[in-house]
């Protein structure tokens, strides 16, 4: 009898936990909310993901792209804006300018294709693209 009031105790703690937006999720159209989803993940950075599509749109898969922001602090904002590019750009090779450790890597820079600025200072190079804050640089 212990058990089985143990066992009820416990369901009605999980029943009575369970948030009722999580049993209706199954039912959303999921498409009519991914903007939605899409604005929540850069509500700090809107203008960013939008520059990310302008470049995504003038490049192709396959070719490499440094990330160039205000800051190189991995702590400070570098790793949300590598991390987020890489999502953007899929099927291209993104290149960290820095990494974890706090450690510059200017070797990426040299070995990009082109370098996606937004918001720091324009590398040499060819303009292909501005807009939304931001250039692409063919190097």
């Amino acid at each position: 009898m212990r058990r089985a009031l143990s066992l009820a105790a416990f369901a009605a703690i999980v029943v009575a936990s369970i948030d009722p937006i999580l049993l209706r999720f199954p039912f959303y159209r999921r498409a009519a909310l991914a903007p939605v989803f899409e604005r929540y993940a850069d509500r700090m950075w809107l203008p960013y993901a939008a520059f990310l599509r302008g470049v995504r749109e003038h490049t192709t898969n396959g070719q490499t792209i440094a990330v160039l922001v205000p800051t190189l602090d991995w702590d400070r904002g570098y790793s949300y804006a590598y991390y987020r590019a890489s999502y953007f750009l899929a099927g291209r090779e993104v290149l960290p300018l820095a990494d974890e450790a706090r450690r510059v890597h200017p070797e990426n820079l040299q070995r990009a294709q082109f370098v996606a600025s937004w918001r720091a200072a324009i590398p040499r190079g060819t303009v292909v693209w501005s807009g939304d804050g931001g250039v692409l640089v063919r190097r």
